[in-house]
């Protein structure tokens, strides 16, 4: 019994199945009783083909809540004015749900301009052959009032719906980005020390055995590369648990995009001047992405408070390292903001993952100024 009750509670229509379910049964009610009852009386024909009409727009009222909210009182107007009420169960509510569609799903505009002329026309039909002044006036004084109150109930409910839906997506990216942070800090402070550690002594080994030739050598050379191989893809990962970039399968940047950054920097209105020194070579790919990040969040800072300036963005690719150079003539600190939302505490974290060094500050003569030197081997 419970697992029929749990698959009727997962089948649940969606409101436009639901919609056009309800449609197909008003018209068909409607139709039954404009031949089979004595409502209709002898405007039989008339209430046949208005019927229809009023209650299949209950399929589209979600769709074209406008067109339907107006158009089937209009036309209920109408019919009552030329031949009478038919008084048609279907109508009255296919009526109801045209108005409920009004006054919920449509802009405040639109609404204010519906109820509007469905109140004129209700007053216009009163003055046809069969109209009743007495008795559509009340009608049509009511009705906007009844469509403001719910509209003012439903849209509260549905204000505090999407509210709470925002804060339940916040908290669950908060803790995505917390539990991201958390392994983070694992793989650097435990297994990133440790393979540190093995690497460290595997190399201090080999040393000791520098003028000796034989397997043991080659093993600890093995060691050796294999264990800063897997440190770089370790400082890697972990850069990336620590981003909060928007799409991780994106091909990630590198030194070779720097020219693409600079001239985004100088239409953005930073005039900035690229050198590079040294034999440009392949890194690691995390050497790559954090000096890449180190450069844009250097540019941000520079372009957000740096003010009336020029900058110059230097890299040298030395024998064992990698050195950069990002520094401005302006007149503006070094708040620590970026695009990336990490600025300069970004920065540190970027260079202590690979062991090495960053000086920021203000320049004697002017300015601001990021020296950041990244071992490479």
């Amino acid at each position: 019994m419970g697992t029929r009750l749990a698959r009727l509670r997962r089948f649940r229509p969606d409101p436009l199945t639901r919609d056009r379910t309800l449609a197909t049964l008003l018209t068909v009610g409607a139709e039954l009783q404009v031949w089979l009852g004595g409502g209709a009386g002898h405007h039989r024909l008339a209430a046949a083909l208005v019927a229809p009409a009023v209650t299949a727009s209950v399929a589209l009222r979600r769709r074209y809540p406008t067109l339907v909210g107006i158009g089937v009182p209009v036309l209920t107007a109408f019919e009552l004015a030329l031949w009478g009420d038919p008084q048609i169960v279907a109508n009255a509510v296919a009526y109801f749900c045209a108005l409920y569609a009004l006054a919920v799903w449509t802009p405040p505009r639109r609404f204010a301009l519906g109820a509007a002329l469905i109140v004129a026309v209700d007053l216009a039909a009163s003055a046809g052959p069969k109209g009743n002044l007495h008795n559509a006036l009340p009608f049509a004084l009511v009705t906007p009032l009844v469509m403001l109150l719910v509209r003012r109930v439903v849209g509260d409910r549905e204000r505090r719906a999407q509210l709470a839906e925002r804060e339940r997506d916040l908290a669950a990216r908060e803790a995505v980005v917390e539990e991201r942070a958390r392994i983070a800090r694992e793989l650097h402070d435990a297994i990133a020390h440790n393979v540190s550690m093995m690497v460290v002594q595997a190399g201090a080994e080999r040393r000791v055995l520098e003028g000796e030739r034989g397997p043991t050598r080659d093993v600890l050379e093995t060691i050796e590369r294999i264990g800063r191989g897997a440190l770089t893809e370790m400082r890697r990962l972990v850069g990336m648990l620590r981003s909060d970039a928007g799409d991780p399968l994106a091909p990630q940047p590198g030194l070779n995009d720097l020219p693409t950054l600079v001239t985004q920097v100088r239409e953005a209105g930073l005039p900035v001047e690229l050198h590079v020194d040294g034999e440009p070579r392949e890194l690691p790919v995390g050497i790559e992405l954090s000096a890449y990040r180190i450069v844009q969040e250097a540019l941000t800072n520079a372009l957000k408070h740096a003010g009336e300036a020029h900058a110059s963005v230097s890299v040298h690719y030395g024998a064992e390292s990698l050195e950069l150079e990002i520094v401005d003539d302006g007149g503006g600190g070094a708040a620590p903001v970026s695009s990336g939302g990490h600025g300069l505490v970004g920065m540190r974290e970027r260079v202590a993952l690979y062991g090495g060094r960053l000086d920021a500050g203000r320049r004697p003569s002017g300015g601001f100024a990021v020296r950041v030197l990244l071992p490479i081997r």
